[in-house]
Formats: structure tokens, sequence, C-alpha cells
């Protein structure tokens, strides 16, 4: 980090500050004694009764400033301009920011005479040295401690492929045996400071303060240890960091809290008892500047493990929330150490210059930021894992319904969506406010209450549509897959439950934003009424699509095409795929796709209603028997009944035309097979496979187009002895 941004990140820090010389404790104000009312009322009606004094009055009001100031030819004059006005402010914010700094100079040069004049009396010789004593077994039991609880987690600690919820139950075993360690070394202090350092029974303020901070630091130790660990090879931690950035994020921050702990709650305290008042400020300073650097040193060191070890775990993933949450942690990568050095900055400015500042705007800041960036990391968590979301459902909801673990994982995902932005928006509010630039009473405000119950009430709002849908859609889907009282779906009742699916999802969409709106506050009978003259000139100007959507009512109506069916609508045809309510459409035989307008459907001719007829025409030549030639055909309809694939669509037996005419080179022979509708076309296929059989096991001759040559006598003659004339030679 270099020196340039340090500068500008104490200087962002120090402008909101700038201001507060005038308003905080200690500031030097002058002050006149106070008198009753009854008492000023006495003293203006004997000057008014005065006439000396009542001319001394006026002539000292009419060379009063302020009176003059209310003169009416002043109020006259126009304001000063913006721009003056904003010269005005930034030459008194300078100022302001100009004094401040002198006097936080003025604190760092004191401090440099402060270890001269260091110097501990005979009063407090005997104490320091049993302080000493204090802190060494303090130290030494907690060390030991700490070492079987390590000892511990290394033979407790999980293989590295266990699941998250093991790694975290071991990591907060070891906590809390740490915790006890720490504990026990406190009180173990506390006894000998009480019963061996003490007369009294209690024990020194001295050794309470190192106590006190002892405890808190050991704290502090525990639970950074619990996130990140120095040995994370070794022993569960809740961190899903490299054990390397893990080590130099523990290490730093240990330092930092160490410093700002000891030194805060211990040394300046104890230099307040020891050394008195006057050394209190410049060890202060002394600690608050230390505090500062060791911050910024960790910053950096911190930044640059987080940059060498984070990598874009999620670069490989598409869906909207990782990029959503992946966006939102690169952002959060680039700002935290600006943040980070401007909180550093404006903390070490508080301590230096507002001690009194300390406890109401520091700690609570901090609090407050520590838990909004927790909420912040856990929002952005959830919007990465919404789209990850697999609800498994009993077997007995599956069997009923099998698009419901779907319909619900869906929900589940937006109300996690939800779940993630409200906490990312509360924990911003949270840290606005703990530095108090968000009023805490804003909650507490009507307006604000009415505002945060009509949002809340439109989530919910939304929510319950969401359901809904799910619901619907589940019993749509899953009467699509068992039918209806226990009979397969027909092609009417899929064409019906897709139109029913589309016309309720629209309602549901149009009447939840309705209400939604209406519950934020917005009035929708203008709404209503502009939609209804949108309504009017969009049947006016589109003629068409009113006629397309009249015509599919009415084609639906009439049960004329159905989902499934091969129809024949205007010049194409094929098989129909989507019936909405305004076009049709198709797949044809070579893939191709057509979307048909019902306004352009005057003739519908649907291939596969009730039941489908193969008719098929066999040529024999002139010279075969009529009678075996049918017969061979009913040998291949028999053939045919035979194969259980074909069988079973065949409804009726074989009906034999006969014979349907007399062709040029063939007697015509027609017979006919009813199918199951849409199957005649794979039977006939296979029918006309099983005639060409039996007609070539008979012997029995079905003619193709011939052409017989007539020659003239004496052809073969000419042929020999001047075949050139004949046929010609080939001019290549």
């Amino acid at each position: 980090m270099s020196l340039r941004t340090l500068l500008a990140a104490l200087m962002f820090a120090l402008l909101p500050i700038a201001g507060l010389a005038q308003q905080l404790p200690g500031t030097d104000t002058p002050t006149t004694p106070a008198i009753s009312p009854d008492e000023a009322v006495q003293r203006l009606l004997d000057v008014l009764q005065d006439d000396q004094a009542r001319t001394a009055l006026i002539d000292t009001l009419k060379a009063d400033p302020a009176v003059a100031a209310a003169d009416p030819a002043a109020e006259d004059e126009p304001p000063p301009a913006l721009a003056q006005q904003v010269a005005e402010s930034t030459a008194a914010a300078g100022r302001e920011v100009a004094g401040e700094l002198a006097r936080v100079g003025q604190q760092l040069v004191g401090s440099l005479g402060l270890f001269q004049d260091l110097k501990v009396g005979g009063a407090h010789r005997m104490e320091a040295i049993q302080l000493f004593m204090t802190i060494f077994t303090t130290i030494v039991i907690a060390a030991v401690l700490m070492r079987g609880a390590n000892i511990v987690a290394g033979r407790r600690s999980p293989p590295p492929t266990a699941g998250f919820w093991r790694r975290t139950r071991a990591a907060l075993l070891i906590t809390a045996l740490r915790a006890v360690g720490i504990v026990l070394a406190w009180t173990a202090g506390y006894a000998l400071a009480s019963f061996v350092f003490s007369h009294t029974g209690s024990p020194s303020a001295s050794q309470t303060l190192y106590l006190n901070a002892f405890l808190l630091y050991g704290v502090v130790r525990v639970i950074l240890r619990a996130i990140n660990s120095p040995h994370a090879d070794d022993e569960p931690t809740l961190s899903v960091l490299a054990p390397g950035a893990q080590a130099i994020i523990y290490r730093n921050l240990v330092m930092v809290s160490g410093i700002v702990i000891q030194g805060l709650l211990f040394v300046v305290p104890l230099t307040r008892i020891w050394m008195g008042f006057a050394a209190v400020r410049p060890m202060r300073t002394v600690v608050a500047t230390i505090a500062a650097v060791a911050a910024v040193i960790a910053i950096r060191r911190i930044a640059r493990a987080l940059d060498l070890a984070r990598g874009d775990r999620f670069s490989g993933e598409t869906n909207a929330g990782s990029a959503v949450a992946l966006g939102a942690q690169r952002t959060w990568r680039t700002i935290w150490p600006a943040l980070t050095l401007i909180y550093i900055a404006y903390s070490w400015f508080i301590v230096v210059t507002r001690p009194a500042l300390i406890e109401t705007v520091i700690l609570r800041g901090t609090v407050h930021t520590i838990l909004a960036v927790f909420l912040l990391l856990m929002g952005m968590r959830l919007l990465r894992s919404a789209t990850h979301i697999n609800v498994s459902l009993p077997e007995t909801l599956l069997a009923l319904s099998p698009a419901l673990a779907r319909r619900t994982s869906m929900v589940v995902m937006i109300l996690t969506w939800i779940a993630a932005i409200f906490l990312m928006l509360f924990a911003l509010s949270l840290a606005l406010s703990g530095w108090g630039w968000v009023s805490r009473s804003i909650l507490g405000d009507p307006i604000a209450q009415a505002v945060l119950w009509r949002v809340l009430s439109a989530l919910l709002l939304s929510v319950i549509a969401a359901v809904i849908w799910a619901v619907v859609d589940g019993w749509i889907e899953y009467k699509l897959t068992h039918g209806i009282n226990g009979q397969s779906a027909t092609n009417r009742t899929r064409t019906l439950l897709a139109l029913f699916r589309n016309g309720f999802t629209i309602a549901l969409v149009v009447v939840a934003t309705m209400i939604t709106l209406s519950q934020i506050g917005i009035n929708i009978a203008p709404l209503i009424a502009g939609a209804g003259v949108i309504g009017l000139a969009v049947g006016f100007g589109a003629q068409t699509l009113v006629k397309d959507v009249i015509t599919g009512v009415f084609i639906q109506l009439e049960n004329a095409i159905n989902v499934g069916d091969v129809v024949e609508v205007g010049a194409v045809s094929g098989s129909v795929e989507k019936v909405n309510i305004r076009t049709v459409r198709l797949r044809a035989g070579n893939g191709s796709v057509h979307i048909v307008p019902f306004s352009s459907v005057t003739t519908v001719t649907n291939m596969t209603r009730d039941f489908g007829a193969h008719i098929m025409d066999v040529g024999i030549a002139y010279r075969e028997d009529i009678t075996r030639a049918k017969a061979a055909l009913q040998e291949a309809y028999d053939r045919l009944i035979k194969e259980p694939e074909f069988g079973e669509l065949v409804t009726a037996p074989l009906d034999m035309q006969g014979v349907m005419g007399l062709g040029p080179d063939s007697v015509n022979l027609r017979v006919i097979i009813k199918t199951l509708p849409a199957k005649h076309w794979g039977v006939g296929r296979r029918y006309t496979e099983l005639v060409k059989q039996v007609m070539d096991e008979w012997n029995i001759e079905i003619p193709f187009p011939q052409r017989q040559l007539h020659l003239p006598e004496g052809f073969e003659k000419m042929l020999a002895a001047a075949p050139e004339k004949v046929v010609p030679k080939n001019p290549a």
C-alpha cells in the first residue's frame, strides 16, 4: 500500500469529522450565569421605567451587529451565489481540518517525550513485580492448555474429504476446549491476584485491568483460530481458504487485535494509575499509532494472500445466481482494502482526538460492521447456491406428480434469492446505522414501518402466487402423465390442459401483479382503465390478431385439432406439436416446422381422427388368376395379423374390395385395412412388404410398364448389309 493511498484515505476519513470540534465534550465554550425568568422580567421593567437606561438600551441595540443584520435594507440583498457558498463552506472545512491536523500533530510530538519521563515509583515497584508474575503465570497456563487442545484437535481432526457439517462440529468442539483453557488460565490468574498478591481478597486495579484484557484477547484469539487456523492442515476450521492464506490471516489479525485490546484496555489505563492523567493522552496516541501502522501492514499482507489463493472457483458456472454472486465477490475483493484503510484512519483519528467517542462511535460501528460483513457474505453464499437447490420429496408425492420436486425446487430457489437480497440490504443498513450515517429511529418511524410492511406484503403475495402456480402446474403435469380416471391422456386432454396452463399462468401473473401493485400503494384503477383503452385500440388496429383468437376458440370448441394429430391446414400438413389460442405449430415429415395462424385456416383435414385406413391397389398381369391373387392378398394379411407389433393395431378384418379396374398393363385389385388412429401408415408399409413376398412365393406376376416394338419385314437383312445406315455412329 503506497503512502499516497494512505494519506488519501486519512484525508477522506477526516472530512466528516471536521465539524465535530465545537459539538463534542471537552470543547471550551464561554458560559454566563443563569437567571430566573421572573428576575429577567423585573430587570427589563426597571430599564424601561428609567429614561436614561431606556435611551442607553436603544443606542446599544442600534449598534448591535445582530440588529444591523436584521435591517430591512439588508434583507433585500440577494443571497450569495452557489459557487460562493461552496467556496465558503470548503474554506471553513479546510480550516477545521487544518486545526484538527495541528492538534493531532501536537499529540504526536507530545508522545515523543513519554518514555523519557517513564518512571515507576517505589509505591508501584512491588505492584509491577506482582503484575509481571500474574502475566507470566496466565501466559504459561494458557500456553499449556492450548497445547493440549491442539493435540486433541490433531487427533480428532476429520479428513479433508469429510463433509461440511462434520468439519464444523469438530471445529466447534476444539474451539470450546480452547475457550475452556483460556477461562481456566484467567481463573488461575484471578486467584493468584486475589489471594496471593492482595490482602483484601480482591485483585488490585492493575491486576484487574490485565485480567480483563487477557480474557477478552484470549476469546478473540480462540474465535479467530476457529475461522482461520495457522495449522489448517492438521485441524478443522470454518474457512474454505488454503492453509497458507489462513495462517497469514490469523497471525496478522491476532497481532492487530492484541495491540488494540492490550493497549487500550490495559496499557493506557495502567499509565493513568502509575504515571498520572497527563501521560494518558500521549500513551493513547502511541498505542493508536502503532495499532494503525500494524493494521495497514496486516491489510497489505492479507490482500496479497487472498489474491494468490482465491482463484475464480465459480468461473465455470453460467447460471444467473452464480454470475451475480461472482460479480459481487469480485467487487468486494476490490474495494475492501480501501474501505478498511478508511476505517483505520477514522478510528485512529477518533482515538487520538476524541477518546470520549471510542465506545459510542468506534466500538458500536465496529460491531455493526462485523455483523454486516457476516450477513453480506452469507447473502452472497445463498445467492450463489440458489440455483443448485434440489429439494427431495417422498416417493408417494413423486408418484402423484413427478414434476412436483422440480416445481418445489423452483419455489425454494425464488425464496432463497429473496432471502439473499434481503440479507445484503439489511447488512448495508446495519453498517450505515452502526456508524450513525442512517438513524436507527428510521425503523420506528410510522412511514418507514408502513413502507416496510407494504414491501413484505408484496413479497409474500408473490411467494403465494408462485406456490399456487407450482401446485397447479404440478397437477397439470400429473394429469398429462397419468391421465384422468386411470385412463391415459388423449390428444384432446393434452391440448386442453396445455391451453389451460397457458391461460392460468397469464391470469395468475396479471392478478398477482395487480394485487402486488395495490399492496405497495399504487392505485391500479387507472391501470385497469388504461388497459381497457389499450385493448380497445389493439382490437381496432390488430383485427387479424383478434380474428386469429376468435377462430382458434371455435376450432377448439369443435375439437378439430389436438396435439399429436396429423392434419392438413391451408397448404401445409404435418403432426401437431403445439396449439395455443392464436396459432398451431406443425412438424412436417422432413423436419420442417410450420406455424399457421388460425385466421388463414379455412379447411382442416384431420388424418388421425377416430380410426385410420390403409387403402392399397395391387396390379396383377392379365394372365393371372384373380381368385388366386385374392388368396395371396389374404395370406399377406394373415401374416400381418400374426405379428404382435402390428396385429394389435388392426381393428377390423381385411376389406377385400375386388377388381377396381382394368389398366393398360394390369388388372387392379383393392384392399382396405382399418387400424387405430395414426397407425395406418406403419401398418400399410409392413403389409406392402408382405404382399411382395407372397406374390413372389406364389409366382404371381406384378406387371410393370412395358413397350412392344414391331419391326418391318426384311429389317434384319438391312441391318446386316448396312448397319451404319440403320444405326448411326456415335459422333464422339
